[in-house]
Order: structure tokens, then sequence, then C-alpha cells
């Protein structure tokens, strides 16, 4: 007989090696910090407060130039108009011109665009990666009876299958292009931090209300600030410390968020406690989950929301909806 370890205990464990690594103490409950019964808790992605696309975008193309210098090189000299690269002149304000030459770190302008129109799909450094290098080779095959994929068929099939048959396309792994992209950006920071850190744009109207939730945490005992971030802890918080965001806030691995949320709410269970994210699906398993019954959740669709991710969080009635980084003022205070 074999005996099979129930699958809660799986994810007890998980849970506890969070708690160690959320928390800073041994993977074992200890007493939480004292706070008054029901002070905020608030946890939000690093993409409600500042849009990384531009940054995302060059560093992928960074790591695709050291991964496959040749089709980069040829990316480069390709001729023609923008429209027979892939591009729509709507993405330009109905004129090739913003589409035409290369902009910061060397990117063919086409190409930039033609990814910020893929950005809702684009789940980690992974993804912005191979959808670089399709979006390159379908320009690059281009010709007489052949067009590049369109954003919307790129959109509707990309996922699991898809991003698993173009790492064996091009003879990678998904960690050695992972680990490109990772070292470009360690390069990038090395070389030009400054330059670095204006490929970022912080999103108007967000950051006052999140120094005034700071600031409150701060004066009243509160539990402080989670944020949600793709990036590696140090680089999120050189964003946060350059912005006067560090203190009181702690960066935690984004893939995680579910798991994060249930291991935050056990070890304050009277807290009052709220998510916000820019992305639909983890917006979706947080609503779905009942060990998070008591969360206040709400969507951010100032992110990379597509009208079917905004249509799947609005589906959802406890989701709140927010429109605008301004309307973070009405959550965090």
């Amino acid at each position: 007989v074999i005996e099979v370890e129930p699958c809660w205990t799986n994810i007890q464990k998980r849970e506890m090696h969070l708690r160690a690594s959320l928390l800073g103490g041994p993977a074992t409950r200890s007493p939480a910090p004292l706070c008054a019964a029901g002070s905020p808790l608030f946890v939000l992605s690093l993409a409600c407060l500042i849009d990384s696309e531009q940054e995302e975008t060059i560093t992928s193309w960074r790591a695709a130039g050291s991964l496959w210098p040749d089709l980069t090189a040829a990316t480069c000299e390709l001729e023609g108009t923008p429209g027979l690269l892939g591009a729509r002149k709507a993405w330009s304000g109905g004129s090739w011109d913003g589409l035409q030459g290369t902009g910061a770190g060397g990117l063919p302008r086409w190409l930039g665009a033609k990814l910020r129109q893929l950005r809702p799909v684009v789940g980690s450094s992974l993804d912005s990666v191979l959808l670089l290098r399709l979006c390159a080779e379908e320009a690059l095959a281009a010709g007489p009876g052949k067009r590049p994929l369109t954003v919307g068929e790129m959109s509707t099939n990309w996922g699991p299958d898809l991003r698993e048959a173009l790492v064996a396309r091009y003879s990678s792994s998904e960690a050695e292009v992972s680990s490109a992209f990772a070292s470009a950006r360690e390069a990038w920071m090395a070389e030009d931090s400054a330059g670095w850190r204006a490929a970022h744009r912080w999103h108007e109207g967000a950051i006052a209300p999140l120094r005034r939730a700071l600031r409150r945490a701060s004066e009243e005992g509160g539990h402080g600030v989670r944020v949600l971030s793709a990036m590696p802890p140090r680089t999120t918080e050189e964003l946060l410390s350059h912005a006067q965001l560090g203190g009181g806030i702690e960066c935690c691995e984004a893939a995680a968020a579910e798991a994060t949320l249930v291991t935050l709410r056990q070890r304050w269970p009277d807290a009052d406690m709220v998510y916000i994210d820019d992305r639909a699906e983890a917006v979706r398993a947080a609503a779905a989950d009942v060990r998070l019954l008591s969360l206040r959740l709400a969507y951010a669709e100032w992110g990379s929301a597509s009208p079917s991710q905004a249509a799947l969080a609005a589906s959802f009635p406890r989701v709140r909806r927010l429109v605008n980084p301004s309307d973070l003022a009405a959550v965090l205070e």
C-alpha cells in the first residue's frame, strides 16, 4: 500500500516556508507584532505604482542580443514600412513616423510598439523575451503572400503550450532565457542606473495616497504595505527607495501572490486586509479562495489590462474596480 501525503499537508508546508521568507523568522508560528485589531494591511502589485513596460522591453532586447545576436542584427536592418513588419498606424496616432527608426537601447520602434500591444499577456521576463523573438522572426519571414502574425493572433494563442513550443524551437531553455534577462538588467543597472530608472514611469496619483498610508501605519502601529513584484527584491527596493517609498514596505514574489495572501491572513487574522492587483487572473484566484473571503479586493485597470481581463475581474461582485491611479486613495485611506 502506498501512502499518499494529503494535498493540504503540502499546502501547509509551502505556506510555512513562505512565512519564514516573508516574516524573517523560523517556519513556525510565533507571536505577531502588537497592532490594533482591524489595523490595515495593504498588499498591492508593483504595477499599480509604476509602469515598467519600457524597461522590460529594452531589457528583453538586450537579452535577445546576447542569446541570438544574428537575429537582432538582422531585425535592425529590416527595411520597408512598419506595416509590412507587423505594426499598425493606430499605434502611433495614425502615422508611420513614430514607428520608424530605432529608439532607446537601439530597439526598433515598430518592435517596441508591437510588444507594448502584447503587454497584457506578458506574465514574466520569459514571456517578454520569447514574444520579442517571435515578433522579430515574423517580420524577417514576411514577404509576398506571407504576413506577420497580428497582436490579436498572438494574444489569443499565448499560453503554456506556445511558450514551451517556442523554447524548444529556439533550442533554448526557460532557465537560460530568464537568466539572460536577469543578466541584461543587472548590466544595464550597473552601466547606467539613472537611465534604467528613467525607463520606469510612476503612475501619477498613486504615490501620494501610498505615502499617507505608510505614514499612518508608522504612527498608529499598523501592519504596513506589501508590494508584489516580479523583479528581484533588491531591484524593487532600488525603485521604491528612489521614489522615497522604502520605509514600511516589504517586497514579495508576485508569482506566489495567493500563497502570500494566505500566509499574511493567517499571521494577522484580525487585520483589515486589502489586496489590489492589475492581474485579473491573480485577483480572480484570490476572490475564489475560501481562505481569503475576509479580504477586500480591488482590480487596477490602469496597469496592463485588456478588455477581456477587465471583464474577468468584474465577474466577481466583491472585486472593486479602480479605473485611475488616483482611485487608490479611496482604498488606502
